[in-house]
Parts: structure tokens; sequence; C-alpha cells
């Protein structure tokens, strides 16, 4: 089934296309029929959004998280207009999460170690409050398991994921993923954490469109990256070549004076200054991105974190990592005074105490009522030339 994303802001929708037909679901499942009967149900949901709500993450020089500031240490601007808070507290919302793991035979070989991780989720990120569904995605789109506070249900969903197709559908399945939050209660902590190659093919959803409607829901997509190629080399048969790294240095390029942590390798502090133009074309005239991580994007562009997820030991401390930032966040609230315009709004949070470094996402799209989600006229994919003038 594959999920179409439609958004604006005042208003969002998240409906499923007509006449696209659908897999047979897994017989040895028994969670699967509830999703797979969404989809001849063909909903469609509305939300009123009259106020912004920004989840913002604060922490020191060490990267520990800061929990006890005052709400007279923050500011907000909206489009660089200053903003008046009406709200801030730290979050206390119970959680509801939606896991997102690819199933492509090209991980096949790291799917006991997500199966492994089930305990991690319900202990580190969920507690005894939360909430979380599974789905798996190659393919196909498919809902293993349903929104459930037993912890036992999403612990084995997660053992018992089967490898699939060759395509990585993640557009897709993060469009599915929200629209499974979307349906839940108010009052609750939304989030996303996926599971999967820094990759997407095969999707129907475009990036700037996910992007869109995962801003203006609130919901943040936190993802840890797979490796095809240690899946190739772990397979029987198959030596593991060795690293061109010494003992203890990340593949991937950190900040300086930061260790090499996950929660370091890619994404720390705001949204980086360069995905910013990025994020706000594909969100505006939501775009399809040709070339670039789309787990950077997702999780620069909802103000969440992009995590290494190679190796049991790494994967245990992103989650753990998840868990503590959730715990640690300041809930934002303000009702914007510059909604003149259809427009992509920046948003930066900023505190008055010196020396520490605050994240949140980098903003949302508005759509005046009465107009149309999206220009008529679209540019070319980011990063594509404009066509020639008339």
């Amino acid at each position: 089934m594959r999920w179409l994303l439609t958004a604006v802001f005042g208003c969002a929708w998240l409906v499923p296309p007509l006449a696209i037909p659908q897999s047979a679901p897994d017989p040895s499942s028994s969670a699967a029929p509830a999703g797979d009967q969404e989809s001849e149900q063909q909903p469609t949901f509305q939300v009123e959004i009259q106020v912004v709500t920004v989840p913002v993450t604060v922490t020191d020089a060490s990267g520990e998280f800061v929990t006890d500031l005052n709400p007279f240490e923050f500011r907000v601007m909206d489009n660089g207009a200053p903003q008046k808070i009406e709200g801030l507290e730290l979050s206390a919302e119970p959680v509801s999460m939606v896991v997102v793991a690819e199933t492509s035979s090209r991980v096949q070989e790291q799917l006991a170690e997500i199966g492994r991780s089930g305990i991690l989720f319900t202990q580190l990120i969920l507690g005894e409050s939360g909430e979380a569904a599974v789905l798996a995605f190659d393919r196909d789109i498919k809902l293993v398991q349903d929104f459930t506070d037993n912890p036992e249900l999403v612990e084995k969903a997660l053992k018992n994921l089967k490898a699939g197709g060759d395509d990585v559908r993640l557009s897709d399945a993060l469009s599915r993923a929200l629209f499974l939050l979307q349906q839940r209660p108010k009052g609750r902590r939304k989030i996303i954490v996926v599971l999967s190659e820094a990759r997407d093919n095969g999707s129907s959803n475009t990036p700037g469109f996910v992007l869109r409607g995962a801003q203006q829901l609130g919901i943040s997509v936190y993802t840890v990256g797979l490796s095809s190629v240690r899946s190739m080399f772990g397979r029987p048969g198959s030596q593991n070549p060795s690293s061109p790294f010494p003992p203890g240095v990340a593949a991937r390029p950190t900040p300086a004076n930061a260790p090499p942590l996950p929660s370091t390798q890619t994404n720390v502090g705001a949204a980086n200054l360069d995905m910013l133009p990025i994020i706000a074309e594909l969100v505006e005239y939501s775009k399809n991105w040709l070339g670039g991580n789309p787990l950077a994007l997702y999780a620069q562009g909802t103000g969440a974190q992009e995590f290494s997820g190679t190796g049991s030991e790494s994967l245990e401390q992103a989650l753990g990592r998840i868990g503590r930032e959730l715990r640690s966040q300041y809930l934002l609230t303000y009702r914007p005074n510059n909604l003149d315009k259809t427009a992509f709004h920046s948003v930066q949070a900023m505190v008055t105490r010196p020396g520490l470094r605050v994240r949140t996402r980098p903003g949302y799209m508005f759509v005046r009522p009465g107009t149309a989600g999206a220009p008529a006229a679209a540019p070319p994919a980011a990063g594509q030339p404009a066509p020639p003038s008339k």
C-alpha cells in the first residue's frame, strides 16, 4: 500500500491514495490485518493547528542535557520576528512511537541484531507509560504490530522481522507512520525511530511532502543508519574486511573536540546551516531530493538526531540517547504573529544563558486558508538547475 501525504498548516490531511493494489497480508502475523484493513477504509483525517509547539533540546559544551532553565531565559524567532512564548515546560508526556525498520534483502544479516534491540526500545524509550507500533518496509510497507503498551508484543514484533525485496521505500514508510501517529490521542509525545540504510528508492511520496507533514504534526524523526556493506560481509562465506580507520576512530568526521559517539557522528546541535535552505525548499514545494542522505534530512528537518547504528553497542547508545533526550526536552509553545502569506517559516530557539547549545526543528510550512497546499508550478528538484526562461 503506498500512502500519500497531503498537509497544509492550519489543517493537515493524511490520506491513502485510491485504487492502488495491495500485497496480501502475511498470515503468520497476527497484527498485520489491522493495518491492512485501513487501506480499504480510506479515511481522511484533519488536524486543526492554532499554535506552534516545538520540542527544544538544550545541551552544554560536553553534550549533557540541561534541564534547569527558566522560562525567561528562552527566546524564539519565527521568520526572524520575535514571538511571545505562551508555554514552556519540561516534557512529561507519555511517548507514542512508531519503529520503522528496513527489512530489505540488503540488510537481512542485521535483522537479528534489530530483533535483539526490542528490549532497548521498551526500556530506554517507552518506559511504563509509552506505547509503540512497528512498521517493516522494503518493497512493501507492513504493519507488523499496531500500537500497544505491552512491551512483550513490541519486542516479539522486532524479533520476528523477515527479509523482503530490494526496494527501500523509506518515504512511503514514514508517510504510513505519520498516518498512524496522527490518530493517537493528544497529550502524547509522538516520535518515529527509523532503522534503515541511507537510501530511498521506489517511494511514491516525496521527502518534501513527508517532511511538511512531520513538521506540522509535531513529530520528530530519529534515524539510526544500517549498512548493506556490513550485511554483505556478514553473510556465510564472506570475510569481514579490515577497517581503514584505527580502533576508536569514527568512519565519519566529527565536530571539533567531540568524541566519535553515535550522537556526534552526523548531527549535533541545531540543524546544519547548509541543510536549512534545502529543507525549506523541499517543504515549501513538496519536492523530491536527488542525492544526499535521507536519514540526515529527516532527522534534521524535524529537530531530531541521526545516529550510526553499526554494531549492537552503537545501537544501544543511540536508543539510550534518544530516551534521555525525550525526558530532557522543553516543549515551547507560541502563537505566530506574522502569518500574512503562504511561505515556509523558519524557527529559531535561543537561550540567554551562555555556553549552551539549542536544537529544535528548523521550521514549518504555512498555507493561508483557501489557497493550495503548494505552488501551482514547483521549481525543479533540489540540486537541479532551473529550466531556461521563455
